[in-house]
């Protein structure tokens, strides 16, 4: 502590009881927990704040690499769409019959 001072003890009931009163010892140390935990709290919120922020950068990642592979998976399907196509209707064998045919008949 520091020295024997006179004790002002106001006996009307104040939440926390009076605060002008010098602490003892067990007083000290309640009032030093009561900052470490006020201190470990806002650090706490710090960290809670920071891996917010990191998790909403996170999302919007995920979503716009989403989007991409969604656009992707449509020009694939596409493309494999006009590929079954051509294979059920091949391009070539449909233009040249015609062809062979008016040949046939114009001799």
């Amino acid at each position: 502590g520091n020295g024997g001072g006179e004790v002002v003890v106001g006996r009307g009931k104040r939440r926390g009881g009076p605060i002008m009163e010098p602490l003892d010892k067990a007083a000290q140390q309640r009032q030093r927990r009561m900052i470490k935990n006020r201190e470990s709290a806002a650090r706490s919120r710090e960290r809670k704040q920071a891996y917010q922020v990191e998790l909403e950068a996170l999302a919007v990642k995920l979503e716009e690499e989403n989007e991409q592979l969604l656009r992707e998976k449509v020009e694939r399907t596409k493309e494999r769409y006009k590929q079954l196509m051509e294979k059920v209707f091949p391009v070539i064998e449909r233009r040249r019959p015609p062809r062979m045919l008016r040949r046939v008949r114009s001799m």
